[in-house]
């Protein structure tokens, strides 16, 4: 082998061994990156199995660790971006997103991120300028330009907005969207007159096209043109007759002029068009009765109303409700009941309608409690937890002497009742004289202490706790007390004078029970037999007996009378 040879040879063993050696070190750098991006990868997907689940703590973790194994990983930047702006970080999530931007800057999710962190912070020429680059690269769109118009206006760049959205109208002709952001421009510079023109073009490019004649006619009213507000709604009519929105319009606008008839007649124009649904009808009337006191001429109006909303939805409750609060308003309450029932038998599920049904009921015939029961029994079943409807239920049974299911629907509504409630002292009243009518005086006169814990000045109480206890004979200086301040708040009622005498009896005050219980005679036009009979027995034990005994004579003709006037008449002498 020559020398030239050998050196080729050994030149060719080097060359082998530096590739060799060079593949080595690829072959290695290879593996390291392809684990690399198999842990960053498996991070990554652990990321958003966390972000899923709302565990955002663990995805921020998961996805800082995707970015070790793969620093320049923009799509876990983007992910980390949205994970601290939803943690309310800020200033996090601007530093992730800037650094996908620069990675990707191609992505226009990652720009439009971007550009909603500096709307947030108040950088509004940042936010404007991504809009203006990405509108580069897609002049065409809508929501970009949207975008960038909110950004300037941000800025009250105003007239560039404006140059924007001509430019825009000469490239594509006259577009809804760029009329009414032109609009609502000039409606923030102050510049009425543009406003108009702008949905004036709109309309005119699109003349067929009710909803601008609508607006049109808006914002004519809005800024006092009545006259070409009023073509604009008859526009309206000539291209859809059976629009009801129009007539509700109308309605608004003679009432606006102060021509209320038509307006009124308008009105019910859009309430005899059954394409007008309930709720929408039902959201007018709340507006239109606003602040209208019930006059007459409101409550015929009304009923007006009712009347075509129960011919036009005659399967819907509301028509039957309106026609029953008119009657109710009126004070006719047998009409009331009426209609508030068929307006229940469509539609069950409105406490007020119940509560209105009730109260007029017991206006219209409040001796016919069976009925008043029924009422209040069924709308028990749908309202558990309403106090009144125990208290017309309760009311009831006390009339017919059910004592016992009385007692039970009190008792049970006191327990709905909150501390400021003032059906809170009827309730309890009720409840400690069904108890002293079943002979439970206890607990009778537990109710009565918290009646005047609530309101120390009940007459009512006041005086029916005085008279039981004198009954029994038992504390009766308390019982003078009650009684004394029961006539001391209602000076006129007769049964509050009695009770004093009663007392005063009791405690063998006679010269003084005589004096208050002819008083009680004195205020009475009729006595009841049950104050003569007192009397009499005052008389008696002031040895007055031929006297006491001609007054149960009295006692006994006028009735109400304790179980010994007949022996007391017969015998001559005081039977307790």
């Amino acid at each position: 082998m020559t020398l030239k040879n050998s050196l080729c040879f050994v030149l060719s063993l080097c060359i082998s061994f530096s590739v060799f050696a060079q593949q080595q070190v690829n072959s290695k750098q290879e593996k390291e990156a392809q684990v690399n991006w198999r842990k960053n990868a498996e991070s990554f997907s652990d990321g958003l199995k966390y972000r899923l689940e709302g565990k955002s703590d663990r995805a921020i973790e998961c996805f800082k660790k995707a970015l070790k194994y793969m620093p320049d990983d923009h799509a876990s930047m983007y992910e980390l971006t949205e994970l601290y702006a939803l943690n309310g970080q800020i200033d996090e999530a601007l530093e992730y997103n800037k650094k996908a931007v620069s990675l990707d800057p191609k992505n226009k999710w990652y720009q439009i991120r971007l550009a909603q962190l500096y709307e947030f912070t108040g950088d509004y020429e940042a936010y404007a300028a991504i809009f203006k680059n990405l509108l580069k690269e897609d002049p065409d769109n809508l929501e970009y330009f949207a975008e960038l118009s909110s950004a300037l206006m941000l800025l009250e760049k105003y007239d560039e907005v404006i140059a924007i959205l001509n430019e825009m109208e000469k490239n594509i002709g006259v577009n809804e969207f760029i009329s009414f952001e032109k609009q609502q421009i000039y409606d923030a510079m102050g510049k009425p007159k543009k406003a108009i023109e702008e949905v004036e073009k709109l309309a005119k490019a699109y003349p067929y096209e009710i909803r601008y004649q609508a607006m049109l006619a808006e914002l004519y009213m809005k800024n006092k043109k009545t006259e070409q507000a009023l073509k604009a709604y008859e526009r309206i009519i000539e291209l859809d007759p059976s629009n009801p929105y129009v007539h509700i319009s109308l309605s608004e606008y003679y009432t606006e002029k102060g021509d209320l008839e038509k307006g009124f007649e308008q009105l019910l124009i859009a309430f005899e068009n059954p394409a007008l649904d309930v709720n929408t009808k039902s959201q007018i009337l709340a507006i239109w009765f606003d602040g209208k006191k019930r006059t007459e001429l409101v409550n015929n109006q009304a009923r007006e109303i009712a009347q075509v909303m129960i011919k036009t939805h005659p399967e819907n409750a509301r028509g039957y409700q309106l026609m029953g609060d008119v009657y109710y308003g009126e004070s006719k309450f047998k009409e009331a009941v009426e209609y508030l029932e068929m307006s229940l038998a469509i539609d069950s599920a409105s406490f007020y309608i119940w509560e209105t049904l009730l109260m007029a009921q017991a206006n219209d015939d409040p001796s016919d409690v069976e009925k008043i029961n029924s009422f209040a029994e069924r709308a028990l079943k749908l309202f558990p937890d309403q106090p009144l409807l125990y208290y017309f239920s309760g009311v009831s049974f006390f009339e017919q002497k059910k004592y016992e299911e009385a007692l039970q629907r009190f008792t049970r509504g006191s327990r709905f009742l909150t501390n400021n409630n003032p059906m809170q002292e009827t309730f309890f009243t009720f409840i400690g004289d069904l108890h002293h009518l079943r002979n439970q005086n206890k607990e009778a006169y537990e109710a009565y202490e918290k009646v005047l814990k609530m309101n120390p000045d009940n007459s009512l109480v006041l005086n029916n706790y005085a008279y039981y206890l004198s009954l029994e004979g038992a504390n009766l200086d308390k019982a003078l007390q009650m009684a004394a301040k029961a006539v001391e708040l209602d000076s006129e009622n007769v049964s509050n004078i009695d009770t004093y005498a009663w007392v005063f009896y009791k405690l063998g005050r006679y010269e003084d029970a005589l004096k208050w219980i002819e008083k009680a005679i004195e205020k009475s036009p009729q006595p009841s037999g049950t104050i003569i009979e007192h009397q009499g027995d005052i008389l008696f034990r002031l040895g007055n007996k031929n006297l006491a005994v001609q007054k149960w004579k009295e006692a006994k003709k006028a009735g109400e009378t304790s179980e010994w006037i007949e022996k007391k008449i017969k015998d001559g002498k005081l039977y307790e």
